[in-house]
Order: C-alpha cells, then sequence, then structure tokens
C-alpha cells in the first residue's frame, strides 16, 4: 500500500524556487534569469490547479509565450533579451490598466 500524497502544485513550486537559488550559486547568471521566467511559467500552471485561484487568458498568453521564447538564452542570446524585454514592457503595461480597472 503506498502512502503517496495527492500532487501538491504549492508544494512543488516552492521546491522549484528553493532548489533554484541553491543552484543557482555555482552557474553563470544568465541562468538565474532563466530559472526565474521557468519559475513565472510554473506559477501560472500551479494557480490553474490550485482551488479559488482564477488564471486569466492574459497570463495563459504569457505562460505560452515563456515556454515557447526560454531555451532561446541558450544560443539567441540577444533575442532572448529583446523577447524578456518586451514580456516585461507587456506584463507593465496590463498592471497599469488593471490597476486602473480597465482588464
Amino acid at each position: 500500500m503506498s502512502d503517496a500524497r495527492p500532487h501538491d502544485p504549492l508544494f512543488d513550486f516552492v521546491l522549484y524556487l528553493i532548489t533554484s537559488a541553491r543552484v543557482s550559486l555555482d552557474e553563470r547568471a544568465i541562468y538565474g534569469s532563466f530559472r526565474l521566467i521557468e519559475g513565472a511559467s510554473r506559477l501560472i500552471e500551479a494557480a490553474e490547479e490550485i482551488p479559488g485561484l482564477k488564471v486569466d487568458d492574459f497570463l495563459r498568453e504569457k505562460r505560452d509565450s515563456i515556454d515557447q521564447n526560454k531555451a532561446r538564452m541558450m544560443l539567441e542570446k540577444d533575442a532572448y533579451r529583446r523577447w524578456l524585454t518586451d514580456l516585461a514592457a507587456g506584463l507593465a503595461s496590463e498592471s497599469v490598466k488593471r490597476s486602473m480597472g480597465e482588464s
């Protein structure tokens, strides 16, 4: 008989963040950026599994963009930087809209 617990998305996310923090001490700085962006994707995914949290289409689109572009940091660093800059700008713009009740 198994004593396995059910899947816990919050625990999995915290585990990812903690282990990423540790490994980031020993790797090149750009991998920290990758781990943060991967963490954002995982947080959105976890939120979809936690009752009471709502993930809207905007965040789903951002998760899809992250998942499609995150690996660019390995071979296309300039393109990765531009994409990440645009992603941050889009989120900042959305933040302003949401704080003004437009979204």
